[in-house]
């Protein structure tokens, strides 16, 4: 594939805020779809194995180094040197992935898992695009298709479950194709939402399907976690690795958090008008030097007044930082060849990075204080019953939060 080639989206741009915790959760995803890939292949298939190790190696290099940056130019290189990586995985996935459809691969790689993989993998790419152009334009329905997006990943997880486990698994089985089609209905609502929207602010029934949504994806959160734990503790029969579990447990948690994000208003459905200034360089410079509080104060037209109050200061961190930074290009290893990006201005997020998983810390122990005013809490560890999730929802579907 040409670096110069232009390439065809078939998911949504991701929403912002965007900042280095964002990109090291994605290039952990992408090490690990390295590794279940690698685990899949025919053993005789040598070449194919050795490109998936070399791309594990990689994107494991490139998070070691993520964890050791100390600034925005740094930040802006692995940016950059990660954009040209992913854009040789996206390629090796795909072709996988016809290779198995033209019946010339066999293995134990399900299409549709390739296919999945290579979904994130363009997630991926467009985030890191956005970060690098600085240009955010938020479209009636884009909190729609950000829906679609993780909603078919969701759907997607539990049919894996259900056929990575033992045919003796009848209930576990019976449990993963009910939110199979779960999420394949929501899915279908989203995208009749993201058709629905276009050019509109948020209505009512859109913030109600919010709310399903939620409901569904704590559920089938802890799912994966019971799941992940009768795993470990050999008490679960399938083929399924407990990395696995962990990995699909993970991006439903961080599903969990852009669901919040948009809740507290940090992301809107709303054309930013205050980001314009993205596309004037003589602005950036001048914006650069602004620190936190004032970038929140330009952006407040954008944001109800209670909204912004309503903010956890950990997400308040993850407002965008624009700012003009010289990218040298530097290049992938042998094994895995690079492409040249064209050099161009771009932004950073301001302030000190924060651990997403102490900002999702916060953001459950705030759902199991309103799961706990409205419903029965799900005990996955004291509970007989940890394993039925019929009647144990967060919230009726449709009702509204006291």
């Amino acid at each position: 594939m040409s670096s110069r080639q232009l390439m065809s989206y078939m998911v949504p741009e991701p929403l912002e805020p965007l900042n280095l915790e964002e990109v090291k959760f994605w290039i952990r995803i992408m090490e690990e779809h390295a590794l279940f890939i690698k685990s899949g292949l025919p053993c005789e298939c040598e070449d194919l194995i050795d490109d998936a190790q070399a791309f594990y190696q990689e994107f494991e290099s490139s998070r070691v180094r993520a964890e050791r940056l100390q600034n925005d130019k740094k930040f802006m290189e692995l940016v950059t040197d990660t954009q040209a990586l992913l854009k040789e995985f996206y390629t090796y996935k795909r072709e996988l992935l016809h290779r198995m459809l033209e019946c010339k691969l066999g293995g134990y790689n399900f299409p549709l898992l390739l296919d999945h993989m290579a979904r994130e993998a363009q997630y991926f790419m467009r985030l890191l695009d956005k970060i690098k152009n600085g240009k955010v334009a938020l479209s009636g329905g884009a909190k729609a298709q950000e829906n679609v997006f993780w909603l078919r990943i969701m759907a997607d997880h539990a049919k894996f479950i259900s056929h990575l486990l033992d045919p003796s698994e009848r209930n576990l089985i019976q449990t993963a194709n009910s939110f199979s089609q779960e999420f394949d209905d929501l899915y279908l609502q989203g995208r009749d939402f993201s058709s629905m929207l276009q050019g509109y602010p948020e209505v009512a029934s859109f913030k109600r399907f919010l709310q399903d949504v939620r409901a569904a994806v704590l559920r089938i959160r802890d799912f994966k976690r019971a799941a992940e734990e009768m795993i470990r503790d050999c008490r679960l029969v399938g083929l399924i690795p407990a990395l696995l579990a962990d990995h699909v447990r993970r991006e439903a948690d961080h599903f969990l958090l852009i669901l919040t994000m948009m809740e507290k208003g940090i992301m809107k459905n709303t054309t930013a008008a205050s980001l314009e200034y993205c596309d004037e360089p003589s602005t950036l410079s001048t914006i650069a030097d602004l620190d936190t509080d004032s970038m929140l104060g330009m952006m407040k037209s954008d944001r109800e007044e209670e909204e912004e109050e309503e903010v956890l200061p950990e997400l308040k961190e993850r407002e965008p930082k624009a700012e003009e930074v010289p990218v040298p290009q530097e290049k992938v290893s042998n094994k895995v060849k690079g492409f040249k990006e064209k050099k161009h201005s771009h932004f950073e997020s301001k302030g000190k990075a924060v651990e997403e998983k102490l900002v999702l810390e916060d953001i459950l122990i705030e759902e199991e204080e309103d799961i706990s005013s409205t419903s029965q809490v799900i005990d996955t560890k004291n509970s007989d019953s940890k394993y039925k999730w019929s009647g144990k929802w967060p919230r009726q579907l449709g009702k509204k939060k006291d």
